[in-house]
């Protein structure tokens, strides 16, 4: 017959690892006990009973409680969506994220505008998606001046990228085809003219540099090879 004091060490050995510190200050999860079994069980009384069930009513070590914590809190607040559509408008409610927010449709996909935020709640970005796939994007200075627009089309950047100064003067733009640089960028001074224009090649690679001075010919620089 096993003597007392191996099955108190047993009992030890298998409790020790399961004894957390039981802390209700931590959060609002709550406390219990860890069976003979393994399992969870929410008073001593059941704790005890399955010790002497598992021991045959030999010397019991009672464990201590262990401490459940409190699941994380929410990030977003969603909403079912207005007009009977379905999906859900849902609000991110976490410090220094006010403002940003998200739109889904009936098959959880993204649809509608997506707005990420500054700390202040001013807009950062607000990219529009139609049924899961992204359409446009538009990023915002601090201040709420657009900084730049980005059309996309079947998940590719497609149509001309505009970049604006904070000033709101066009400083470049840029048509892409299928996610590639193509055509010619044109960059402006802050009165409108045109002072350099770069031409891409069918593979997207600039082909050539066109530097334009104010009361100058164009002045056409070849790509350097590499």
């Amino acid at each position: 017959m096993i003597k007392q004091s191996k099955i108190l060490t047993l009992l030890l050995a298998i409790a020790s690892p399961a004894a957390l510190a039981c802390n209700p200050a931590e959060g609002s999860g709550r406390c219990g006990f860890i069976d003979a079994y393994g399992g969870w069980v929410g008073t001593k009384t059941e704790q005890t009973e399955s010790y002497q069930r598992l021991y045959n009513e030999n010397t019991y070590v009672e464990p201590a409680p262990v401490y459940r914590p409190p699941p994380p809190p929410p990030t977003h607040d969603c909403t079912a969506r207005e007009g009977g559509e379905g999906g859900e408008t849902c609000f991110d409610i976490r410090p220094g994220r006010i403002g940003s927010s998200y739109s889904t449709n009936a098959a959880g996909d993204f649809d509608g505008p997506m707005v990420e935020s500054y700390p202040d709640g001013t807009p950062k970005s607000i990219t529009n998606y139609r049924n899961g796939e992204m359409a446009e994007s538009t990023h915002y200075y601090p201040d709420g001046a657009i900084e730049t627009v980005m059309p996309h089309q079947n998940g590719e950047i497609h149509g001309i990228v505009k970049h604006y100064r904070q000033n709101g003067t066009l400083e470049y733009e840029i048509p892409f085809c299928n996610g590639e640089t193509c055509g010619e960028q044109h960059n402006y001074d802050e009165q409108g003219n045109i002072v350099k224009i770069t031409r891409f090649d069918a593979n997207g690679d600039i082909e050539s540099v066109q530097e334009i001075a104010p009361g100058n010919s164009a002045k056409k620089k070849p790509r350097r090879k590499s």
